[in-house]
C-alpha cells in the first residue's frame, strides 16, 4: 500500500516542450464512483491492476500490483467505460517529477500534468506551462474521463 499526495494542473500547450522521456498508457476503470476505483493499465510492456481510495482533497490509499499483460487486456475488454488512452511524458524540475500525459481516442486534446508531493501542505512552484489547477475538479478524474469523455464537453 502507498499513500499517493497529487496535485493536477491543465496545461497550456503552446508554452510547452514536451520531453523525450514518454511512456505509453492504455487504461479502464472496472469499477469507480467519488471515493474509489479500481482499474487496470498497461504501460509499454508492463501491466498493472489498482485499487485506489481517497483519503482526503489531495491524497488516497493505492494498491497496484503487477499482472500478465494478458490478464490486462481480457480486463479492459471487460470494462463497461472508455478505454483512456494517452502518452505520459516526463519533466524533473528541483526534487519532483512532473508527468504530463497527453490523451488520444475519446480524450484527444486533453493534456494534464500532476506532481506527487511529500506533504498536502508542500509549497511548489509551477511552470509557465501550467494553466491552472483541477486537483479537485471531478470531470478530470481519470474514472470520470473513461465514462464522460473530454471531447463531450
Amino acid at each position: 500500500m502507498n499513500i499517493e499526495i497529487e496535485r493536477r494542473f491543465l496545461v497550456n500547450e503552446s508554452k510547452l516542450i514536451l520531453p523525450e522521456n514518454k511512456k505509453i498508457i492504455k487504461q479502464a476503470y472496472l469499477f469507480s464512483n467519488s471515493d474509489q476505483a479500481f482499474r487496470v493499465r498497461i504501460i509499454d510492456n508492463k501491466s498493472f491492476i489498482t485499487y485506489k481510495h481517497r483519503k482526503s482533497k489531495l491524497n488516497s490509499y493505492e494498491f497496484e500490483y503487477l499482472i500478465p499483460k494478458d490478464d490486462a487486456e481480457k480486463l479492459i475488454q471487460l470494462s463497461n467505460n472508455h478505454i483512456i488512452h494517452k502518452d505520459r511524458y516526463y519533466e524533473p524540475m528541483g526534487k519532483h517529477i512532473w508527468e504530463i500525459d497527453v490523451f488520444y481516442g475519446e480524450n484527444k486534446g486533453l493534456v494534464i500534468a500532476e506532481i506527487e508531493l511529500d506533504d498536502e501542505r508542500e509549497q511548489i512552484e509551477l511552470p509557465d506551462w501550467i494553466d491552472r489547477e483541477i486537483s479537485q475538479e471531478k470531470k478530470y478524474f481519470n474514472f470520470n474521463l473513461s465514462k464522460d469523455p473530454f471531447l463531450k464537453w
